[in-house]
């Protein structure tokens, strides 16, 4: 008898890898993940003509509605009963194995092939201040489509709005064209993802161009986060793509089959894109560390040219400082017998400070930088 305890040692285990079986659990166990809500039921039935919607309907009338009409569309939302989830899958004849990959979450995005019915997993982005990503399960049998998200979202609003009207394309096709419509509405919410990552960078390098701040260093970082996270999520979704593409032409058909390609297309653009987004984040490290640098250059460039100026000053003050006696012989500091021999010496020290920093000027190592620049290419 399986148990639903974790055993001991799983926690560091679960809290590495999320929502996973305990070592050693029997394969197929429904492991529910932690704060998981009651499943919510929506059922859609249409053909051409017709179409109809069942609100939360009980397991025995979706065993009765099956067969009614072309296409049947389950979408549940929440993963927090075990036991409605198994006899879901003994309904529509799930394998026990696909029922645990829909709890154990999160999983990579994949395709299998069970018996009848095919099990796509998927992840759909979740903007907010640090981008999530939520799993989505969908199994494809010849009548029917079931999707299980973990949460409630609008990411399949429009597809619902295209099939209250009739003589959609949409209304017209079968399971496989659905499958399609519910992947293509999962890959589009990438792109505002991608809009906000692209705002927030825009956003960073006009901060950038005011002063490099090390705030800006944090929020960088947290931008390439999310970029690797969508890019890590986005690679084997491309994959599974294909996979539907040339492995499952039993539930594929070839004009479905062409719809799926433009799928594919829409993923490696923002592969492409999250690329774009992870070198610009470096670009803009890279020019946070050249400003860092190049402050600190003008700093220590600053405390050297102080540094060389009182070189020269400071060994005529310890020249002037030695202890001879002018009365011994005429050539003692003759300058300690001088009236003027005090003035004397600070406008030497003046004259000399000021004959450097007309030379550092002459040079270019004194100066606005642009200037300086401007004197090293002529």
């Amino acid at each position: 008898m399986s148990s639903s305890k974790p055993i001991a040692g799983a926690s560091m285990f679960m809290k590495q890898y999320g929502n996973r079986t305990a070592p050693g659990a029997r394969p197929g166990s429904i492991n529910i993940p932690k704060g998981a809500t009651p499943p919510q039921i929506h059922v859609t039935c249409y053909s051409a003509n017709e179409l109809t919607e069942y609100e939360n309907p009980s397991l025995s009338k979706i065993t009765e509605l099956r067969g009614q009409a072309p296409v049947m569309w389950i979408d549940v939302v929440g993963l927090g009963d075990a036991e409605m989830i198994e006899q879901i899958g003994r309904e529509l004849g799930l394998h026990r194995l696909a029922l645990e990959d829909v709890v154990n979450i999160p999983q990579r995005s994949k395709v299998e092939h069970y018996n009848d019915n095919v099990f796509v997993v998927s992840q759909l982005p979740r903007p907010s201040r640090a981008q999530e990503v939520e799993q989505i399960s969908f199994f494809a049998g010849k009548d029917f489509v079931l999707s299980w998200r973990e949460r409630p979202s609008s990411c399949f609003e429009a597809v619902r709005e295209r099939l209250q009207v009739a003589g959609r394309p949409l209304r017209q096709s079968s399971v496989d064209y659905l499958l399609y419509a519910l992947l293509d509405a999962v890959i589009d919410a990438f792109f505002p993802a991608l809009a906000t990552i692209g705002e927030t960078l825009d956003d960073l390098d006009e901060e950038m161009e005011q002063g490099a701040t090390t705030a800006i260093v944090s929020k960088i970082h947290g931008v390439r986060h999310d970029v690797r996270l969508l890019r890590r999520v986005v690679w084997p979704l491309r994959e599974a793509v294909d996979t539907l593409i040339t492995d499952h032409e039993w539930l594929i058909g070839q004009e479905t089959s062409i719809y799926l390609r433009d799928c594919h297309d829409h993923t490696v653009q923002i592969i492409d894109t999250l690329e774009n987004y992870r070198e610009a984040c470096s670009d803009l490290r890279d020019y946070y560390a050249t400003e860092v640098s190049n402050r600190m250059n003008e700093v220590m460039k600053v405390l050297t040219i102080i540094a060389t100026i009182f070189i020269p000053l400071s060994f005529i003050a310890g020249l002037y400082g030695m202890n001879f006696d002018p009365e011994v012989s005429a050539l003692n500091m003759p300058e300690l017998r001088w009236r003027g021999g005090y003035p004397f010496a600070l406008g030497l020290m003046a004259a000399v400070a000021v004959g450097q920093l007309l030379f550092f000027r002459w040079r270019g190592w004194l100066g606005p930088a642009s200037k300086r620049l401007g004197q090293r290419r002529k």
